[in-house]
């Protein structure tokens, strides 16, 4: 891509103070931040990650347009990163109670920012697992692609300590029955998350992307937990929804 051809991307993507903020980045090193205007809001992305590639992804390509057949009345965005998706999201369903979840501090700060003015946010600095407790964070594996403040995986024993939760300990603590809408992108952790789940009752649609590329065996591990659940592909997002949905939800399981 030529350079004429990339300040005219720019310029689409962001407008003409974008365009003068990422020139005066690429000059001085300063802003750290660009402020882009979407839906009316503003939202925060930092130079020097994967911010805004996720940004194209889910504000421009739209990769989380899923119709699930209702409105959601509880979203849980399990890898919310700098709340993108988050913020997508609350746009859409504005009247739905939204759960934001992620480990990593630069990005939980981030997501905190991104999403201060929507009250319908809830956010927890947090990793889904299997067990609740603590768990370790790494840094992404260069040879996966992971970049830039994006592709932290969690791992027992090593990395920075955060806190761990099972979704059934976020349900209880939050007051949930059920959730509508469960978005799933946490970097391989859902091969233990789906290799020990009780609580699939107890969620109506789930949009997930697997990362076999980071630890086989994820989706396997989702594939075998979601026998109640017909599925599609969606882009790199599988959609999976409940049977009993047209019928109403069944029994909770905790």
């Amino acid at each position: 891509m030529s350079a004429l051809e990339r300040i005219a991307d720019c310029h689409k993507l962001y407008g003409i103070r974008g365009l003068i903020a990422t020139a005066a980045h690429r000059l001085t090193n300063h802003p750290k931040e660009l402020s882009v205007r979407y839906e009316g809001s503003r939202v925060y992305l930092r130079f020097g990650t994967s911010d805004h590639c996720v940004y194209q992804q889910v504000m421009v390509r739209k990769q989380y347009e899923v119709e699930p057949g209702f409105t959601p009345e509880v979203i849980v965005d399990a890898g919310a990163n700098v709340g993108l998706t988050t913020i997508y999201y609350a746009h859409r369903y504005p009247t739905a109670r939204i759960i934001a979840i992620e480990p990593e501090a630069s990005n939980f700060a981030m997501l905190c920012k991104n999403v201060r003015k929507y009250r319908q946010v809830v956010t927890v600095n947090a990793a889904l697992w299997t067990r609740d407790g603590v768990i370790g964070i790494a840094e992404p594996d260069p040879g996966s692609g992971a970049w830039g403040a994006w592709g932290f995986t969690v791992r027992e024993g090593s990395g920075t300590m955060v806190r761990a939760i099972t979704l059934p300990t976020l349900m209880r603590d939050l007051e949930l029955s059920t959730i509508d809408v469960l978005k799933i992108d946490i970097e391989g952790a859902e091969k233990e998350v789906f290799e020990s789940c009780t609580w699939m009752d107890r969620v109506r649609t789930m949009v997930i992307e697997t990362h076999d590329r980071y630890k086989p065996g994820c989706a396997a591990a989702v594939d075998q937990a979601t026998t109640k659940f017909s599925s599609r592909q969606h882009g790199e997002h599988t959609v999976y929804t409940h049977h009993s949905l047209s019928d109403g939800l069944s029994g909770a399981c905790a």
